[in-house]
């Protein structure tokens, strides 16, 4: 590694299926050619039995349980997450930063610490939906008072920018508009309401609005299966595409052309929610995906 190869560091939960969390974000990293480094803030495993349930959302927010399979989160003491922080900064000097779930409000305080020290572009995944936990509506305001106002960008899926713009729902191209205008009156940079496989018609659609220009981007629905691990490396791929240079827009449209990619080509697994490929966009999936920018 040479001194000019662009560094990445994601602050998210640990996903033992290999297609969500940390694991997703250093995959998608590396496909941008950025050196990839953790720091852990839960562990989710997999287990079979009564609790597990079809209710709920991923870390991304973007599949339920399924397959007789439930999950367990494990979080790991801010005590612990903050050390594994200050180490990551003292050994490299990152050129993005990308954070996912959090899961509670000491660590979600002490992030909002490091990142006021050091500055760097921030990408926030604001993980306020999780499968088998519910809604972490204890998060909502400290991310609204100490997070959005740092992110660069923010990448929320439906529930999450309802939540934060204090709205009942999103069930349209139109509230997705006023809901990123309302969370970047908050404070944020650029933000990004993913629309995905939940909003209704043939389009998964998302809208970008940074303040001055807004951008919607549109591709055809391409998977009818559950996929994990949609919103982080949609995250993940915005700050590879900062780290290496790009513009806020420029790192949005690739992020959405390679996630959409690996929708198209996941893989199944046992939990009955297929895992993203986040290889696919360059290894020509079918059917082809077109990103629309308009």
């Amino acid at each position: 590694m040479t001194s000019s190869t662009p560094r990445a560091l994601t602050i998210a939960g640990s996903d033992v299926s290999g297609g969500a969390g940390l694991e997703a974000d250093l995959a998608m990293f590396e496909e941008y050619g950025v050196f990839g480094a953790a720091a852990i803030t839960c562990i989710v495993t997999f287990g079979t039995g009564e609790a597990a349930g079809t209710d709920g959302e991923g870390e991304d927010g973007s599949g339920d349980s399924a397959g007789g399979f439930a999950h367990d989160i494990a979080f790991l003491d801010t005590g612990l997450v903050a050390k594994q922080l200050e180490s990551a900064l003292a050994i490299h000097r990152f050129d993005a930063i990308k954070s996912g779930m959090l899961g509670s409000v000491d660590t979600a305080l002490m992030l909002s610490r490091r990142l006021r020290d050091n500055r760097l572009p921030y990408v926030f995944d604001p993980v306020l939906v999780c499968k088998g936990a519910g809604t972490m509506v204890d998060l909502k305001d400290l991310f609204v008072e100490h997070l959005v106002p740092q992110a660069t960008v923010i990448t929320p899926n439906l529930a999450e920018a309802a939540l934060l713009a204090g709205a009942e729902s999103l069930t349209s191209v139109e509230e997705m508009v006023e809901a990123a205008k309302a969370i970047h009156a908050q404070g944020a940079g650029t933000v990004v309401v993913k629309g995905g496989a939940r909003l209704g018609g043939a389009q998964a659609v998302d809208v970008v609005w940074d303040g001055t220009t807004l951008t919607t981007l549109s591709s055809q629905k391409v998977n009818d299966e559950l996929v994990n691990g949609a919103g982080c490396s949609f995250a993940s791929s915005i700050a590879a595409g900062l780290a290496t240079g790009r513009s806020v827009l420029d790192a949005v449209v690739s992020a959405k052309e390679r996630v959409a990619h690996g929708i198209a080509a996941s893989v199944p697994n046992a939990t009955g929610v297929n895992s993203l490929n986040h290889a696919a966009w360059r290894m020509a999936p079918t059917p082809a995906v077109e990103v629309r920018v308009a």
